[in-house]
């Protein structure tokens, strides 16, 4: 079958420093990604595709060896998208990487933590602004979460972007740029479907499995990023090669189901997030 994967997400720890009533809790063990398994991963991924996201769940700059995760994208050519909270920024020089193409900062956590929210969010606005100058990486600023825009700490962020800054469309619904190449986004908001959740429908599609693939901190292979339990085990990486996982049957049938508008796995007919790709 030939491969459509566009993108990896590489979850190198499910460890985090914030408690978040939206994030899922996970069943999984609580353990980060060793740097050398990692770089195996890297050799195996960089032959499908460059564009790796770290990220499923836990927060990627409390990796114990950060700095050396990132050292291995920049030898192997990877563009590297990062999601986090944005409270450790201050231990890196993330500039310095020439691997690193996007970071998104997650700001619906930011009625999770004790900081000054707008202090906390003019940090952050001031490496958008270093990295703007320098035309790279791309950043963006998201308030996923419909139910938290009028909470107090996020309903002051937006208001004081707003006051200081264009909010220009970027292209997308609900997405704007403050600066060239910053953008604060609102538009993805979304459910981490689970077992305990009724079936919504036995018919549909969606990108993962075609466009997408994750691969947890423990080494299990699922379909997308949403599958943060491994519900959808496709492989692990410490047993069979990638290329291997991706020629096995289970996931070969979730493809071809999902190219025929049939939902093959039960996690799938669970996930309203995919629905969005259904229409």
């Amino acid at each position: 079958m030939k491969q459509t994967i566009r993108r990896v997400y590489i979850e190198i720890t499910s460890r985090c420093n914030l408690h978040c009533s939206f994030c899922t809790a996970p069943f999984r063990l609580q353990e980060e990604m060793d740097v050398s398994f990692f770089r195996e991963i890297i050799t195996q991924v960089r032959e499908i595709t460059p564009y790796i996201y770290l990220h499923v769940q836990g927060e990627p700059l409390l990796h114990e060896h950060f700095d050396e995760i990132m050292t291995v994208c920049d030898d192997n050519g990877m563009q590297v998208q990062l999601v986090t909270n944005g409270t450790l920024l201050h231990r890196y020089a993330l500039l310095q990487h020439p691997s690193l193409r996007k970071i998104s900062f997650s700001l619906q956590s930011i009625e999770f933590h004790q900081r000054d929210p707008v202090a906390f969010l003019q940090e952050i606005l001031q490496f958008a602004e270093q990295a703007s100058e320098r035309g790279r990486p791309y950043c963006e600023i998201r308030f996923w979460r419909d139910d938290q825009l009028h909470s107090p700490r996020t309903e002051m962020c937006i208001d004081w972007l707003k006051k200081n800054y264009p909010m220009v469309s970027g292209g997308r619904k609900d997405n704007y740029e403050i600066m060239k190449n910053v953008y604060v986004d609102f538009h993805n908001s979304f459910v981490w479907p689970s077992m305990d959740q009724p079936e919504r429908s036995s018919k549909g599609t969606c990108l993962g499995g075609l466009t997408q693939i994750a691969v947890l901190c423990d080494g299990t292979v699922v379909p997308c990023c949403l599958d943060a339990d491994g519900v959808i085990r496709l492989g692990s990486l410490h047993e069979m090669t990638l290329a291997e996982i991706l020629s096995g049957e289970r996931y070969c049938r979730l493809c071809e189901g999902f190219r025929n508008h049939r939902l093959e796995e039960s996690l799938c007919r669970r996930c309203s997030f995919r629905e969005r790709f259904s229409q």
